[in-house]
């Protein structure tokens, strides 16, 4: 099975809070601009086992699909939110988003994840996939919430 997997970390001058404010569902999309609409479809009151209807545009192609909360932390010096969710029937995605308080005013982001092929047309589509068209568009999602933040 073809794979794609991501670990990077960097720090975001803000607090902990306040970059966590930038995950809620009506804020999203100041990160992923991509994301043209996120629509709840169903929440928990713990969070996880929430439902998310994400409308994805990229490349003039729109892309609809769910995405599960399949994990939830949130304590005053750590956040921690996993999500998965599959597109185009083709990708499975999986991805981690931690949060860890460096100091008052620095957080600490980790972003990882992993993406696989399924079926014999995702693993072709995920093995032609370039890694640095990919890492590039994880490098843009991290610098993007750094500048929210510059000061």
């Amino acid at each position: 099975m073809a794979k794609i997997k991501w670990h990077k970390t960097v720090d975001i001058s803000a607090p902990i809070e306040d970059v966590f404010h930038l995950f809620n569902v009506e804020n999203f999309s100041q990160i992923k601009p991509e994301f043209k609409n996120v629509q709840v479809v169903r929440e928990t009151n713990e969070k996880i086992g929430s439902k998310y209807k994400v409308t994805h545009e990229e490349q003039g192609k729109t892309i609809e699909y769910i995405v599960h909360l399949d994990d939830f932390k949130n304590s005053e010096t750590s956040k921690m939110m996993r999500f998965s969710y599959t597109i185009s029937r083709f990708f499975e995605k999986d991805i981690q988003y931690n949060l860890m308080k460096k100091s008052q005013d620095e957080t600490t982001l980790i972003y990882s994840g992993e993406m696989r092929g399924k079926y014999v047309i995702g693993n072709m589509i995920l093995k032609l996939l370039s890694k640095s068209h990919h890492d590039k568009s994880i490098e843009a999602l991290l610098t993007r919430i750094q500048n929210i933040y510059k000061k």
